[in-house]
Formats: structure tokens, sequence, C-alpha cells
């Protein structure tokens, strides 16, 4: 399952509901597939968010490729290499600017089931 977030103020973008889920209750909304944040919640939500990746900016975000028929099977040759964690300071890097220049332009954040 993908999510998509959604601002005026910013481009749209997805990512795995796993990913999305651990951001959104960093930010103070998790356990909601759909929501969104405006006047005071979103200035809380950035702090909240940003805090938290500045406390484990290298930590690996748990992906469950499960969650997304839109991602290729991997190839299972012998001589693959595992894929490098995606740093919790990488994943979060557009949601943090979309919630930065929502905040700055006294707009909104949504996100949604996509």
């Amino acid at each position: 399952m993908l999510i998509k977030f959604h601002s005026e103020e910013s481009a749209d973008f997805v990512m795995l509901a796993s990913a999305a889920e651990q951001l959104l209750t960093m930010m103070g909304h998790g356990g909601s597939t759909e929501g969104s944040v405006s006047g005071d919640a979103l200035a809380r939500a950035l702090k909240q968010l940003g805090s938290s990746v500045d406390r484990q900016p290298n930590k690996p975000v748990d992906v469950n490729v499960k969650d997304s028929e839109d991602i290729d099977d991997r190839n299972e040759d012998e001589d693959s290499e595992e894929p490098e964690a995606v740093t919790l300071s990488a994943r979060a890097a557009p949601l943090l600017a979309m919630l930065r220049r929502a905040n700055d332009a006294e707009g909104y954040v949504m996100w949604r089931e996509d």
C-alpha cells in the first residue's frame, strides 16, 4: 500500500505505507492512513518530526516490501547484494520539506492511501 502526501505549496509524493506510518507517528499523527495538518498542528508536526530525525538521522527505516505491488521483484542471483537501508533523514526529507513550505505559507499538508 502507498500513502500520497499533498500540499498546494509542494509537489505531491508517495511512499510505502510502512515508512509513511513511521514518519506520521513521529509527527504525532500515527495510526491514520488519512489526515491533514494545518495551523498550530502543522507547526507542532514539523517540530516533532524534525526533532525525531535530528536525534537519530542514520537510523534505518523499516520498509515492508510486501506492502507494495509496485516494487519490482529483486534479482535472486547468488552474487546480488542486499540493498542498502534508507536512513530516517533521507526518508523524511521530502515530508520535512513539504511541512516547512506549508508552514511558511500558512497552508496545509494532507495524506491518504493511494
